[in-house]
């Protein structure tokens, strides 16, 4: 309520992780302002197979690659527009610091013609390092979070594209829009979780428990019984009625 009648609105942040737990953020990046919009990218890959004289591909599945999203971030040291914030670890904006950045928002944009205004480009390259600056300990770039409004995503900086703009009189610039594309990454744990491991295309190993019967598992498998046979040749069964208790019976790809 308050922050309504305030006008305040919640800044984007970039939580950094030296690892892919993703459990306690080194630091926390509030940006300057909010991004006027975002591009979500996904892309399929399929393996191509055109045999010799037909006039199209055959198209296979390879995988499904995480997700890509593409931000354009302002910087601007001019004094018009609040700064951007760092903070350690899990940092959570206050309410005092969003009030000051409405306060320093309705303060006149009045520039003293002999002072000199701030360049842009340490903002930069500490935004630059953070979220693309190598770790030598972990040999890795780091791992991000985004999180805006009902937007999150984990994943890692691909590219990141630099554009100044607006100068001093001695040619630094005061004004970089930075445009960064982020890929999507998980934890093998959550790709598991994420996969269809009951696919007959894949090879499944089952224990077997008390009354289980080998055309009711490959029923379970390949939705239907008849593969019991093919089951009871690859494990080398003498008899397709006699499984152990305990005994683990691999169940191949169909073909």
């Amino acid at each position: 309520m308050i922050q309504a009648a305030l006008g305040i609105i919640d800044k984007m942040r970039i939580e950094v992780y030296e690892n892919n737990k993703y459990t306690m953020p080194k630091k926390t990046i509030f940006v300057q302002l909010n991004p006027e919009k975002y591009t979500l990218k996904h892309n399929v890959v399929f393996c191509e197979g055109q045999p010799m004289g037909a006039s199209s591909n055959d198209l296979s599945f390879n995988r499904i690659e995480g997700e890509e999203v593409t931000f354009d971030f302002v910087f601007d040291s001019s004094g018009v527009v609040p700064p951007g914030k760092i903070k350690d670890g899990k940092g959570e904006m206050s309410l005092l610091d969003k009030a000051g950045d409405v306060l320093d928002a309705l303060k006149p944009a009045i520039v003293n013609p002999f002072a000199e205004v701030k360049s842009v480009e340490e903002d930069v390259e500490a935004f630059k390092n953070l979220i693309m600056g190598y770790n030598g300990s972990t040999h890795q770039t780091a791992y991000l979070q985004l999180l805006w409004g009902g937007y999150k995503l984990q994943c890692r900086l691909k590219s990141m594209d630099i554009e100044y703009m607006l100068f001093r009189k001695d040619g630094r610039p005061i004004r970089a829009k930075v445009k960064c594309v982020f890929k999507g990454t998980a934890t093998y744990e959550v790709m598991v979780a994420q996969q269809n491991k009951t696919s007959p295309d894949l090879t499944h190993v089952r224990t077997v428990s008390m009354n289980d019967r080998l055309t009711l598992m490959a029923e379970n498998i390949y939705e239907n019984p008849s593969y019991y046979v093919d089951v009871a040749q690859t494990n080398r069964l003498l008899s397709f009625r006699k499984i152990n208790t305990g005994q683990n019976i691999s169940f191949p790809p169909v073909k």
